[in-house]
């Protein structure tokens, strides 16, 4: 008769039950998985916006499809990553970005460097002026691979201010017939624009009042007209701007108005012209020191207007004759 020791008995009984339970296959250890974390291959510099890329795989480096990335940068002034992966570096300086996926992370150190001025050119390269003209300049400047710089200081000198003179705006004034050349420097790299200025007055033509392109309806209303009451509506259909250079800088201005008999539906009215007039001044011309015009008047004493030479053309503050109203005015080169 076999005496088991109740240790043994124990052991046998634990081999008998694992034996039972089994089928004779083993469970493989769920796969270890990791994140990766892709940057621009080429370098970063400051207001780059580039796509970065994440991907979760498995232990044999296959990826897992749809698995959700979250991102994080570690200085938000420098940078910032959006829910798809889309990165904007702000300004030069090292950044890390992280991308996290569950439990898993991945970081890697961004170093977003300082674009330097390479070219600088003055935009439109050629310029022709009236005489007493003013013409806001486009100054461009761009570093590595043709990408645009912010942020520099430029200077704008012109080499005759006798002929053309650059204001505290930028902006480039005719100030007697002849031809020189304006420069702009940024970092120390130079750009250039030939400047002309014609001996006849720059004329500019009214193109829009208070942003609303001409013709401008103003208002309507029933009048009696040779005896007959008529339904007329006046407009705003044009203007003149002149300006002359000289010691003593003058202007002309006019706003062109047009009364209509309106006959007809709605949808096909008919417009019989009645009568035109128009709202004129002139007078001399005063720079501030930022370069802005104020127009006094020598029609009407002691009217003045103000006016600032825009992208576009002039911008005029247009104050009516005999009123205390204004008309905000776009006149534009022809």
């Amino acid at each position: 008769m076999v005496h088991l020791s109740l240790r043994r008995l124990t052991a046998v009984l634990t081999a008998l039950a694992a034996l039972a339970c089994s089928d004779g296959s083993t469970t493989a250890p769920a796969p270890s998985r990791s994140i990766t974390l892709e940057l621009p291959a080429a370098e970063v510099f400051e207001r780059d916006v580039a796509t970065l890329r994440a991907a979760v795989r498995n232990a044999d480096g296959t990826e897992v499809p749809g698995a959700p990335i979250t991102w994080s940068v570690s200085d938000t002034l420098r940078a910032n990553v959006s829910p798809d992966g889309v990165a904007t570096f702000f300004v030069p300086g090292t950044v890390t970005v992280t991308a996290r996926s569950g439990s898993l992370a991945a970081s890697r150190i961004v170093d977003v460097r300082r674009l330097s001025v390479q070219l600088v050119t003055i935009l439109p390269t050629a310029l022709q002026l009236g005489h007493g003209d003013i013409v806001v300049l486009g100054v461009r400047v761009q570093g590595e691979g043709g990408r645009d710089v912010f942020g520099r200081q430029v200077s704008i000198t012109s080499d005759d201010p006798a002929i053309a003179t650059i204001d505290a705006s930028g902006r480039v004034r005719g100030v007697a017939p002849g031809t020189t050349t304006v420069r702009a420097m940024a970092d120390g790299v130079v750009g250039s624009a030939r400047v002309e200025v014609r001996a006849a007055n720059a004329v500019l033509s009214l193109a829009r009042v208070g942003g609303t392109r001409l013709p401008m309806l103003v208002e309507g209303d029933s009048v009696s007209w040779n005896g007959v009451r008529e339904y007329h509506e006046y407009f705003i259909e044009g203007g003149d701007l002149i300006l002359s250079g000289g010691t003593t800088p003058r202007y002309a201005i006019t706003v062109k108005y047009a009364q209509y008999h309106v006959t007809g539906p709605a949808d096909a009215r008919t417009y019989t012209l009645r009568a035109t007039w128009k709202e004129a001044d002139f007078g001399v011309v005063e720079y501030d020191p930022r370069g802005d015009l104020r127009m006094i008047s020598e029609y009407i004493s002691p009217l003045s207007h103000s006016a600032s030479g825009v992208s576009e053309g002039m911008q005029v503050r247009f104050r009516i004759p005999g009123d205390n109203s204004y008309l905000d005015l776009l006149y534009r080169r022809e």
